[in-house]
């Protein structure tokens, strides 16, 4: 996670794919890290449901969690400034909610 925006610059026409999990080698964009994450989580969940410390029920609130990218494209070429703290109320954008971390 960075405590900044990432100023990149899109092109129009082009797909991209924002990460949301903060694992990603390729940040600000996704490289398939929260597929890792998310079995992580499932492999935490079924762990403690084994040794009784959660119910089955409670598998539905984890799995709200669960990671995945933001796809998003431009109708322009321009430079924009992209989450990094993953803490954006309008991601991929930043919202400058990085100041209150």
């Amino acid at each position: 996670m960075k405590k900044q925006p990432y100023i990149v610059t899109l092109e129009k026409g082009k797909n991209y794919a924002w990460c949301d999990c903060a694992e990603s080698q390729t940040q600000p964009f996704c490289d398939g890290s929260h597929t890792k994450v998310n079995k992580r989580n499932e492999n935490l969940v079924e762990n403690l449901q084994e040794i009784s410390l959660i119910s089955e029920d409670s598998q539905k609130l984890i799995a709200a969690d669960t990671k995945a990218p933001v796809f998003f494209s431009t109708d322009k070429d321009t430079e924009v400034s992209l989450c990094g703290c993953k803490e954006s109320n309008n991601a991929p954008y930043c919202s400058g909610a990085h100041a209150n971390i």
